[in-house]
């Protein structure tokens, strides 16, 4: 049985995958407003024990409501074998360093020295982001348990892991996707400049602390700090200019999905505590968590073509915001759509546009927030036919 779970941290992601006693987390975080919340931290242990270990660890990007649990989940459990996050050039590293240090968003040692952040036998592996907005993915495979001399792979390498159901044998993939939004990179510097930041220490220099960029503004330590507050609100999603999909599902490339399961799998749904079972033929059991993602820039389907027919699930990107979704994406409809909000955030999320259309699309949205009760699993069971009708 395959369990995927949408935790409720609110404003924030955490969502994992366990396939037997193989785990796997995207992203562990909540928004700043959430720091000190122990039920929060209590939602995180409660989600596996501490003697279990997370096998991969995908961190989309390095906002603070992707990454700031990551300690938490890492002190809980007994080990992380695997880290794949997006590779950094020097500048950013230093840039975000410097833009979250004045924040006070404690992230400098995950940003810059993530194998001191985690431990000696953590494997960091860093994904080298991509300029293709569109073109189908074409890469090598490697299977995850040959990965040990990997530090780096290159985006949409597909990471294989072969697994059984009730006996059966079935490879499940995982295809990271590093875009890289370079145009988000040119408004953030060119809205710093003309806050009256010096951009080119902010990249360059590590010791560009709260004092100096006081003194370069010509106000007070507070103000300066509200001041970087203000701009990472208004470019929220934007300050990190990498956001790394991630494709969990069937090795279905060029191959219809019923070839690789000749019954069918049963896709259960508890959302508010209400249990749904769909079974189909299709075997859309696949998902794509999105991060941040801007759906209208990345074009998910066409990246994805290949493996399309198998997604059921779509992690609506930007907690549902409405500038980073595209209502296209779900055409084909019938979707499963969860999106983590705060229960009162005060970004607006989601956009009752964006719900309005994930409806209009017949596909379902599924809001997630800092309630137990908004938790949202899907479990995927191997069903062996026994009378040709129950597939139907």
């Amino acid at each position: 049985m395959i369990i995927r779970t949408f935790h409720p941290v609110g404003q924030g992601a955490f969502y994992s995958e366990r396939h037997n006693d193989f785990n796997i987390v995207y992203d562990c975080g909540t928004a700043w407003n959430n720091r000190g919340k122990k039920a929060i931290d209590k939602t995180i242990k409660q989600s596996f024990s501490e003697d279990e270990e997370i096998d991969i660890l995908f961190i989309s990007h390095f906002d603070y409501d992707h990454v700031s649990k990551i300690k938490v989940l890492k002190d809980h459990v007994k080990s992380i074998k695997k880290v794949v996050m997006p590779l950094l050039h020097e500048e950013d590293k230093i840039l975000l360093s410097n833009i979250y240090r004045v924040l006070n968003f404690n992230i400098f040692t995950l940003i810059n020295k993530p194998q001191e952040f985690f431990d000696s036998n953590t494997q960091i592996i860093t994904v080298k982001s991509t300029n293709n907005n569109q073109k189908p993915i074409e890469s090598n495979s490697n299977n995850i348990d040959e990965l040990s001399d990997k530090e780096s792979i290159e985006s949409s390498t597909i990471l294989k892991k072969t697994f059984t159901i009730d006996s059966e044998a079935y490879e499940w993939i995982f295809i990271p996707y590093n875009y890289e939004y370079k145009k988000r990179k040119d408004e953030l510097e060119k809205l710093l400049k003309a806050k009256g930041f010096d951009v080119d220490k902010l990249k360059k220099d590590t010791n560009y602390t709260l004092d100096e960029i006081t003194n370069d503004v010509g106000i007070s330590i507070k103000k300066g700090g509200k001041l970087f507050k203000q701009i990472y609100e208004e470019v929220s999603g934007n300050i990190n200019q990498n956001s790394m999909l991630l494709y969990s599902g069937l090795n279905c490339k060029n191959t219809n999905c019923k070839s690789i399961f000749p019954p069918y799998l049963r896709l259960s749904v508890l959302y508010h505590f209400i249990h749904h079972k769909v079974t189909t033929e299709r075997q859309r059991v696949s998902c794509i968590y999105t991060g941040d993602t801007d759906l209208n820039i990345v074009k998910i389907k066409s990246i994805f073509k290949d493996y399309w027919s198998s997604v059921g699930t779509i992690q609506i990107p930007h907690h549902g915001a409405l500038k980073s979704f595209n209502k296209d994406t779900l055409e084909d409809k019938g979707y499963l759509c969860p999106m983590s909000v705060g229960e009162k955030n005060s970004y607006g999320h989601p956009s009752s546009k964006v719900l309005g259309d994930i409806l209009g699309q017949a596909c379902y949205p599924m809001v997630i927030t800092e309630n137990l009760a908004s938790t949202y699993v899907e479990t995927i069971e191997y069903v062996p036919i026994i009378d040709k009708d129950e597939t139907t």
